[in-house]
């Protein structure tokens, strides 16, 4: 949860934290748990410097993470943030993964 937005969910590090805490206390009961990485929405806005703030956030608690993280429940190689409005800065930031589908094929009707 990058975003300060109410339409938008998602963890806040501290539930980031809490959530990744358990995780690693209870590898052998969670081995079918595989966090594989991140994602994140940056605010709906045409304010670029924000965008580019919410980005940065997740990319360096990404980096933060995976560098403490190696073990079998975390094997963290995706960070997915971007969409079709700012997926330019998003792999400015950082990001391996973008969600571009209106680009692709229009916006949603209805």
């Amino acid at each position: 949860y990058i975003s300060a937005e109410e339409t938008k969910f998602g963890l806040d590090e501290t539930e980031l934290e809490n959530i990744i805490t358990r995780i690693k206390n209870n590898e052998e009961q969670l081995r079918n748990i595989s966090v594989q990485g991140f994602m994140g929405m940056a605010s709906f806005t045409e304010d670029n410097d924000l965008i580019r703030s919410e980005f940065s956030r997740l990319k360096k608690l990404f980096d933060n993470y995976k560098a403490q993280l190696s073990t079998v429940n975390f094997q963290l190689s995706i960070l997915s943030m971007g969409m079709s409005a700012d997926y330019r800065f998003a792999i400015e930031a950082g990001s391996n993964m973008v969600r571009i589908g209106s680009l692709l094929f229009g916006s949603r009707i209805g």
